[in-house]
């Protein structure tokens, strides 16, 4: 791919998001003939799945500029909660404070936000990286919540697979000889976190349960906790709506 006439023309200092998934590694492919000028940024929460940090290894190797930031979001779990899609009032900081529950849980974009965007984002920021580039589609939800061009805090979006399907994104892979990781033959997505407790359309029990059993267990603890403290605020809500 040339960058002629590319947001890549504009830019002195520019980003690469690379989480190790197949739309990150489609991008860094797309813009192999760039990669001198590019800094790949690569975020670990500490989580990733075995074949993962295969995949990131792969890509590491590929890049001269290659930066890895470190979170822990285990130890921000055991802050501030595990992530869950539904958060009863109980399980809220001021729910707490006010000795409703004991079982600690945060929404799921709120640990994202502070374990994988702010990190990832402020680092590009520090450095005065004035583009950064993500392998995001928009087919990945209704509506993107930033799209290709906007800027926020002097940092420009560069989306080069915007209007890609899934299925364009795999005939690439295919078609440059990348393997994917595993996981891939039985999700669209990888999960960013293996054992995380929210996100619950990924499918992930099965396959972790298949080919690791001991994360498995450990996210299958994860998800009776959010069982427990979930359960009353719906059987409330049943009750409320008359539903037997």
């Amino acid at each position: 791919m040339s960058s002629l006439g590319s947001p890549l023309d504009r830019h002195e200092k520019i980003a690469l998001s690379a989480s190790g998934g197949k739309d990150s590694t489609a991008c860094v492919y797309l813009l192999r003939d760039q990669l001198d000028r590019i800094n790949v940024y690569h975020l670990d929460t500490g989580d990733l799945l075995p074949e993962m940090r295969e995949s990131v290894a792969r890509i590491e190797a590929m890049c001269p500029h290659f930066v890895r930031i470190e979170t822990n979001v285990a130890d921000w779990i055991g802050v501030h909660g595990l992530p869950t899609d539904l958060l009863p009032y109980t399980s809220h900081p001021v729910g707490r404070r006010m000795g409703q529950e004991k079982t600690p849980l945060v929404a799921r974009y709120d640990c994202c936000w502070n374990n994988l965007m702010l990190p990832l984002f402020q680092r590009v920021h520090d450095d005065g990286c004035t583009l950064l580039i993500r392998g995001t589609k928009a087919v990945d939800m209704p509506r993107l919540p930033a799209t290709d061009g906007d800027t926020a805090y002097g940092v420009e979006l560069y989306y080069p697979l915007l209007d890609w399907t899934n299925e364009q994104v795999f005939a690439f892979l295919a078609l440059k000889g990348v393997k994917l990781p595993r996981v891939y033959n039985y999700v669209v997505n990888s999960p960013e976190c293996a054992r995380c407790s929210a996100w619950w359309g990924e499918g992930r029990s099965t396959y972790l349960k298949k080919y690791h059993p001991e994360l498995w267990a450990e996210y299958d603890a994860r998800l009776q906790l959010v069982i427990d403290a979930v359960a009353p605020s719906l059987a409330l809500l049943r009750h409320e709506a008359g539903v037997t």
